[in-house]
């Protein structure tokens, strides 16, 4: 199974999928970094959800030397590829993933049975549900 103990991880965004992530990293030992483009006082919600989970806090830009010793960088939804930090790491060979690859991931490392991956940006509800039923 892959193995986050030590292995710093950045992750681009601080919303519901970013806090999601943090913690998912923290459990399994990882050194995290949150970076998100909006400054500390509009973040007030999400940052009260982090808690006292001991992670480094980059607020209001994507500064490149995030990248420096990063192993991961995670992308929540709605950080565009396109953004500079991304496209730097794509050129470092830096790996890229996020909620739903990580999530496939680990499932099928620890093989729980059949997957079905369903994605996309209209209709997971209605196909998961019929899924489901099947």
């Amino acid at each position: 199974m892959t193995d986050f103990r030590g292995r710093r991880i950045v992750l681009l965004g601080l919303a519901r999928q970013g806090t999601a992530l943090t913690r998912f990293f923290v459990a399994a030992g990882a050194r995290v970094t949150i970076s998100d483009a909006a400054p500390a006082e509009r973040l007030t919600t999400e940052l009260e959800r982090l808690g006292e989970l001991p992670v480094e806090l980059v607020l209001g830009g994507h500064p490149l030397e995030l990248l420096d010793d990063c192993e991961l960088l995670c992308l929540s939804g709605g950080v565009p590829a396109q953004l500079p930090i991304v496209q730097a790491a794509i050129e470092r060979q830096i790996p890229l993933s996020n909620d739903g690859l990580l999530t496939l991931q680990v499932a099928s490392e620890r093989r729980l049975g059949p997957i079905v991956a369903i994605t996309g940006s209209s209709g997971k509800t209605t196909t998961t549900t019929l899924v489901g039923e099947m």
